[in-house]
């Protein structure tokens, strides 16, 4: 099992590559951006950066001692601070790296935003890992981490992903499908997945 740490806010460089080359072709990363592909890599890094500037500080960003993974897990307890960071850099990231200002951005993650039920809930937001290291059990590692923080709470864990691959990956560790669908004004299939206690 790999060891797991909070990432402090002198990591945040490294995590932004490392969540940058790993969601660089997760849908629900690459369709907001848009533009050119020559560039998405390194757009997708600045994004993360952006993201991750307000996250560090909270405690919700985990990263394994060797830096080949990372996870942002949102407690309940987190979730109210965590929409108030993410609004903090949500239009700043939008004119720094989509080609529309935004437009894509703010569309398909308010639709994400509207799926998600109005009940205490732990979030397993993103699992990332090296893409050099994919599929030595990493990214398993750092779902186990998640859910057993969650354990002790008696509360659900929920995800959403536009990889139909990861799709089963999540189904081993006890998530299912609650509902998957298009977005209504174009966009990435996205999973919606549940793990209840």
């Amino acid at each position: 099992m790999a060891e797991i740490r909070p990432a402090g806010s002198s990591r945040r460089a490294h995590l932004a590559e490392l969540f940058g080359r790993a969601f660089v072709t997760e849908p629900t990363m690459t369709w907001p951006l848009g533009g050119r592909a020559d560039d998405l890599e390194e757009r997708c890094i600045r994004a993360y950066g952006r993201y991750l500037e307000p996250l560090m500080d909270l405690g919700i960003v985990w990263e394994t001692a060797d830096g080949h993974g990372a996870l942002i897990l949102v407690p309940p307890e987190q979730d109210g601070a965590w929409d108030d960071a993410l609004a903090q850099v949500d239009d700043a990231l939008a004119q720094d790296v989509t080609d529309d200002a935004g437009g894509r951005h703010h569309r398909l993650w308010g639709w994400i935003a509207s799926k998600i039920p109005p009940e205490p809930l732990w979030q397993l937001d993103s699992v990332a890992v090296e893409p050099g290291w994919q599929g030595h059990g990493i990214g398993s590692a750092l779902i186990e981490f998640g859910l057993e923080h969650a354990r002790d709470s008696n509360l659900a864990v929920i995800l959403e992903t536009g990889t139909q691959r990861n799709v089963p990956l999540y189904e081993r560790h006890g998530f299912q499908v609650v509902e998957d669908a298009d977005p209504p004004e174009g966009g990435p299939h996205v999973w919606f997945m549940r793990r209840n206690p």
